[in-house]
């Protein structure tokens, strides 16, 4: 996906099981960064070839354990902040 879309936006908003008004998360960086779970925090954004990387830890870790972080490559800095907060989200559900 090089771009987010409302349908996108649904999905992630289902997928959390959240109520209320659908916010642009694959378009706005503001609302992206709300998907982030409790404990984490986000890292310095990255960006070659055209694309940006997200990434995000546990706060407080100072990166010391074995698997850092999670991050995403996109074409913009929402989409690839929705797949990273995804990433972490998924990770606490195992």
């Amino acid at each position: 996906m090089s771009a987010g879309s409302p349908e996108a936006d649904q999905a992630i908003h289902d997928v959390l099981g959240r109520a209320g008004t659908v916010l642009p998360y694959t378009t706005e960086t503001g609302a992206a960064a709300q998907l982030m779970p409790p404990g984490f925090e986000w890292r310095e954004n990255t960006h070659a070839g055209g694309l940006v990387y997200a990434s995000c830890r546990r706060s407080g870790t100072g990166g010391k354990w074995r698997h850092p972080h999670h991050g995403q490559w996109s074409a913009t800095k929402p989409l690839s902040m929705c797949g990273t907060a995804m990433q972490a989200r998924a990770m606490l559900a195992r």
